[in-house]
């Protein structure tokens, strides 16, 4: 029995676990340091004013979700011999949890913004294209693509618009490095990322220093032995002055229902994230009424986001 379908999580098996939440809504504290200032102090003056080292201080945070799949299994199911399943009942909980784990990298790398839940309302986590979504607009002022900026994040604390990028059709090595720059500027450090990367920009990662058209602007030359008569088109790590990029392909970016997002990317520092695990993912196994065995799988989580500003992203403008 075949099952092929994509489920590869990069992110959610990636991503830091941090303590479960103890309430609905998990808040975080950011701060940020006064400019350097190259003035001096006069001699025998005294100092009459004192700054407040507080002030800058700012709070914002995210809702929990709560994600449950469910599943049953009928009295003539469990009956029947079928091929390639020896119990349809640990099969069905097997193949629920399976897609639960796609349901969370999902909900993680989608553009969904934070939910107060009640009893008509779910609970709803905000995904990374929504932490990393600076509101960046066009001359005229219109919002470019629909990734509007979280209205609860301060605008010194989010994402800054060199590091959230529209590079559709059209991505390349400045781009990518303009990240890269910017991210340098904001840590004062160069790091190491893990960009996440629809197929289009892998494919276009793959291709960065290739020979295409007019070469006048060539930098350097890749030459391939074909001893083994294998032709290689594989970047794994960017890497510039700035920073490097460790490339992973992945399905689950802003993604609605079997679509994603092919010409999207994210440039994660792990350190700024956690998924925090109210509860964890489990399967209750429910009475059999006469029917069939059934049960649900379940789990609570709220995805952490210590500072968006850390953070990058590419998107299609859509």
């Amino acid at each position: 029995l075949t099952i092929l379908e994509p489920e590869q999580t990069p992110v959610v098996s990636a991503m830091r676990k941090g303590p479960g939440p103890k309430g609905t809504f998990t808040e975080v504290l950011a701060d940020e340091l006064d400019a350097p200032t190259t003035d001096g102090q006069p001699e025998g003056k005294d100092i009459s004013q004192f700054a407040n080292k507080a002030v800058k201080r700012q709070r914002f945070g995210n809702y929990i979700q709560i994600a449950t799949r469910d599943f049953g299994v009928t009295d003539v199911q469990m009956l029947v011999d079928t091929a390639a399943v020896s119990n349809e009942y640990d099969y069905a909980k097997m193949k629920t949890l399976r897609e639960m784990k796609r349901d969370i990298e999902s909900t993680i790398c989608s553009n969904n913004d934070r939910n107060q839940g009640n009893g008509t309302d779910a609970w709803k986590t905000r995904g990374l294209f929504k932490w990393t979504a600076s509101g960046r607009t066009d001359g005229s002022g219109a919002l470019l693509g629909n990734r509007t900026a979280a209205t609860d994040v301060p605008v010194e604390y989010r994402t800054p618009e060199a590091q959230d990028i529209n590079a559709a059709g059209a991505l390349t090595e400045d781009l990518l490095n303009g990240v890269l720059q910017s991210l340098f500027e904001t840590h004062s450090a160069k790091k190491t990322y893990m960009g996440v990367f629809g197929p289009e920009v892998v494919e276009k990662v793959d291709n960065f220093t290739r020979l295409s058209g007019d070469t006048s602007n060539e930098r350097y030359t890749l030459n391939d032995s074909m001893d083994k008569k294998t032709i290689n088109l594989e970047v794994k790590v960017f890497n510039s002055s700035f920073g490097r990029v460790n490339v992973i392909p992945s399905v689950f970016l802003d993604r609605a229902g079997t679509s994603f997002n092919t010409e999207a990317g994210l440039i994660l520092d792990l350190e700024l994230l956690e998924l925090q695990y109210m509860e964890a993912l489990h399967v209750q196994n429910l009475n059999d009424e006469g029917g069939g065995p059934r049960g649900y799988a379940k789990t609570i989580y709220s995805l952490c986001c210590k500072s968006p500003k850390g953070l990058g992203a590419i998107d299609n403008g859509a």
